[in-house]
């Protein structure tokens, strides 16, 4: 049932990006644009994954918010999931991992607020 709904999901997406391929690019916002929301989300995401990683060492309450901190960065930490034994290890390739990703998900931002914007 879940996987149904994922790939329904991922089918929607996938025809909502190509139908606004289809569109002229406005060209309104370009690397300035790109480097900044890239480097918000990378600052984001991975205080989130280390604080939620900080949490792990306590045995009380604070691992529930800690858990839930660390799956902002899914689907990347799937690819790091090896290397959870050795938690500092796995922390510095998660946080490569997310930075290096935050690019890829700014791009397809940018690249999204380009087509839909009109150019007038």
């Amino acid at each position: 049932m879940v996987l149904s709904f994922v790939c329904v999901i991922v089918l929607v997406v996938a025809y909502w990006l190509w139908r606004i391929a289809l569109r002229p690019t406005s060209r309104r916002y370009g690397w300035d644009v790109l480097w900044r929301v890239a480097c918000l989300i990378g600052v984001v995401r991975i205080g989130a994954l280390l604080l939620g990683a900080a949490t792990n060492y306590s045995s009380g309450w604070a691992q529930i918010p800690g858990y839930f901190l660390q799956m902002t960065g899914l689907p990347e930490l799937y690819l790091v999931r090896g290397m959870r034994t050795t938690p500092l290890k796995w922390a510095m390739a998660a946080s490569t991992l997310l930075m290096l990703s935050s690019f890829v998900w700014a791009a397809l931002l940018v690249w999204v607020a380009n087509r839909l914007r009109r150019a007038t």
